[in-house]
């Protein structure tokens, strides 16, 4: 499918699914991410760091550690530059990371923008990670074995490799959200279920960037959550589904057949593309 013909959400989705899949191996597919086989297994996700010369709190979107230095990359689905960004993500601490149990590196950061459509990010690496790897600007990664592998993927097709089920990402926002939260919503549908509170649904979300997320962004989340969520029952889905004991479950207003399952499962594709909906949806 063409970039252009996807919703930005699932956009966003690919560009954090992609990003993150360069620091792990597949080895059954043939593919094993740059980072990956550089050394650049620890990373973390939306996690503060401090300015060397302020103390000023910045939260790049991924920083990752390795053998000999470390690596902040921005990830935008944007036209406008991020040079400015990651011009300040240089002045980042090192010593900063150590409040995270890694190394305090004496040296700035590596600085790479993710993108899913080449743009200028001048003075800073950029990778493209749709649909096959693009890498621009790597005389600026001065890590020798990080640049050799980064050339190395040069064109790959990253569509091959296995799609992790993360369905959110902290920097979400409104339709993003809801559209993350369909299949998670459909379960609390299912015969025994006991509903889902909104802090499991953000851990279900995240999938594996549950733990890498830091707990203010995990927070945050799950405040976004309830907000789409309160909507939710108080509109499309009025009256068969409820926040009770802390959580959101289902009511007896849904008969166990199918046909009730699809009702439901329209109500929400509508909740959570309002751009669809026909004049008929609103009367």
């Amino acid at each position: 499918m063409e970039l252009k013909c996807l919703p930005e959400n699932d956009q966003r989705l690919i560009l954090w699914r992609n990003t993150i899949q360069l620091f792990h191996s597949y080895k059954n597919q043939g593919f094993i991410g740059p980072f990956y086989s550089s050394g650049y297994v620890n990373y973390r996700v939306e996690s503060p760091l401090s300015e060397r010369e302020t103390g000023k709190r910045r939260v790049p979107d991924i920083f990752a550690c390795g053998p000999s230095g470390w690596i902040v990359i921005e990830l935008t689905c944007d036209s406008e530059s991020k040079k400015g960004q990651l011009d300040a993500d240089k002045k980042l601490d090192p010593r900063s990371l150590s409040g995270y149990g890694y190394e305090a590196y004496t040296s700035p950061p590596e600085t790479i923008s993710s993108r899913l459509i080449e743009n200028n990010d001048k003075g800073h690496c950029q990778i493209v990670v749709y649909p096959s790897f693009i890498l621009k600007n790597e005389e600026y990664i001065t890590d020798h074995t990080l640049r050799k592998a980064l050339v190395e993927t040069k064109g790959k097709d990253l569509k091959k490799i296995p799609e992790i089920p993360i369905s959110l990402v902290p920097e979400m926002k409104n339709f993003e959200i809801r559209r993350g939260l369909v299949d998670i919503i459909m379960q609390i549908f299912y015969e025994k279920s006991e509903g889902k509170t909104p802090y499991q649904m953000c851990e279900e979300g995240l999938e594996r960037l549950f733990e890498l997320v830091s707990p203010s962004a995990r927070e945050s989340l799950v405040v976004k959550i309830q907000q789409e969520m309160d909507i939710l029952i108080r509109t499309d889905l009025a009256g068969y589904i409820e926040f009770k004991e802390g959580k959101y479950k289902s009511t007896s207003k849904l008969k166990p057949y199918p046909l009730s399952r699809q009702v439901i499962t329209q109500k929400l594709q509508s909740w959570a593309n309002p751009s669809q909906r026909t004049i008929r949806d609103f009367n």
